[in-house]
């Protein structure tokens, strides 16, 4: 068996700060990556593009997406990108030096391996927003290996956890490898999730998710490290915790509108927990053991509620985006 190649996709717009520190991060892997992809989406100005034009290095190219919302960049990454593998990391992260050697094995591990998560932990806890941002759970999923094949669902339900439940508890986007075949098959990622304040996440979970439903083995890699740099300010880590809380809902929603009906009961069960679980934090918030003040899980409370109506809105908006791109491409002269 042939190994695999992987690229490295880095959606970004507006950070050329954060950019150039993962930037140098890529550069010191001790397994450096077939290609490094930039794809700067809907930027205001063109520094990421001097910034990546004054950089000697020949593995490393640059694609600008014009229509805003980071599940266009990716999509743009899975179709510019000639790997088999695509790994996705965050702009405002930095690889460890082992990260893609790590995918790289995981993939080459098991030929069967379509997506591939790995371990995300906290660059810094130097402020209030980012301690309370980790003290909420923050991205890391633990360091026991995941892997969950498709085709044999029985082995996909330990302790009777429903298989939906599994799209949220494998990793996060920051950190995130698909095979690219795989990925394009099922249309790429959904482009009303990520669209921002209408809809600020939940694009990584929908692919696992459709990985999932669509028979593919998935796993999570601890070995796979990423540090991510979280938002500084306590204002900065609610309204992300808030924002993940409603797109988790309308992609939950979108999940069961999609489903066969033999499959809705699950997800609704699930959908009905995540429902109750802000009351069960402020319960145990009354009892000191939840790190949430009780108007932000009340804030979360009411943007799951919203979240699960919010789903047709940020389709359309995405769908208005897209057409006004067209529109402008068409009328430019030449």
């Amino acid at each position: 068996m042939s190994e695999i190649s992987i690229c490295v996709a880095v959606c970004t717009r507006n950070r050329t700060v954060q950019l150039e520190r993962l930037l140098h991060s890529l550069e010191a892997q001790t397994r450096r990556p077939h290609q490094v992809l930039v794809v700067d989406n809907a930027p205001s100005s063109n520094d990421t593009q001097q910034l990546l034009a004054a950089r000697e290095d020949q593995i490393l190219r640059y694609v600008c997406e014009p229509v805003a919302g980071l599940d266009f960049a990716r999509n743009r990454a899975l179709q510019e990108a000639t790997t088999d593998v695509v790994a996705f990391i965050d702009d405002d992260a930095v690889a460890d030096a082992g990260w893609v050697a790590a995918l790289h094995m995981a993939f080459n591990r098991d030929a069967n391996n379509a997506l591939c998560t790995g371990k995300v932990k906290a660059l810094t806890q130097a402020t209030d927003g980012q301690r309370l941002f980790e003290a909420n759970g923050g991205f890391d999923k633990g360091s026991a290996r995941i892997t969950l094949p498709g085709q044999d669902r029985a082995r996909c339900l330990p302790g009777k956890r429903p298989l939906i439940a599994w799209a949220f508890g494998l990793g996060v986007g920051c950190n995130l490898a698909v095979r690219r075949l795989a990925a394009l098959q099922l249309g790429g990622f959904d482009e009303a999730l990520d669209m921002g304040a209408t809809m600020p996440g939940g694009g990584d979970t929908d692919m696992i998710w459709r990985m999932l439903e669509a028979g593919h083995q998935v796993s999570y890699e601890p070995d796979a490290l990423v540090l991510h740099e979280h938002r500084h300010t306590l204002a900065g880590a609610v309204e992300q915790i808030v924002g993940h809380n409603k797109a988790s809902m309308a992609m939950l929603a979108k999940a069961w509108k999609m489903s066969s009906l033999t499959d809705r009961l699950p997800i609704a069960l699930f959908i009905s927990w995540r429902l109750v679980k802000p009351g069960v934090r402020l319960l145990r918030r009354s009892a000191g053991a939840d790190p949430l003040p009780v108007p932000v899980l009340l804030c979360i409370w009411k943007s799951c509620i919203g979240g699960l109506f919010s789903y047709p809105d940020a389709r359309q908006l995405a769908d208005a985006r897209k057409n006004s791109v067209l529109t402008t491409s068409a009328s430019e002269p030449g």
